[in-house]
């Protein structure tokens, strides 16, 4: 059965990375360690809140900068192509 829509592999990895983080974070042991007078837990949280939607860009910018080239590579070879058919269509 396919998917609900296609998911390209690096998003996906970006998907099971920040649940596997969502997860750590949600540990309960974290909820009494402190670091610099705030549970780790809070730490933890801050950090999903600031790397959560900077991975996710990263992947979604990464993924559109290959499309990119792909279809500036794929329009230079049917130039080149209708080049050596002597210009016609």
């Amino acid at each position: 059965m396919r998917s609900f829509f296609p998911m390209v592999r690096s998003e996906g990895a970006t998907l099971v990375f920040l649940i596997v983080f969502a997860a750590f974070a949600f540990i309960p042991a974290w909820r009494t360690v402190e670091i610099g007078g705030m549970a780790l837990f809070g730490w933890l949280i801050a950090a999903l809140m600031l790397i959560s939607p900077t991975v996710t860009l990263f992947t979604f910018l990464r993924r559109k900068r290959r499309a990119g080239a792909a279809s500036q590579n794929s329009g230079a070879d049917s130039i080149s192509g209708a080049e050596q058919d002597g210009g016609a269509p």
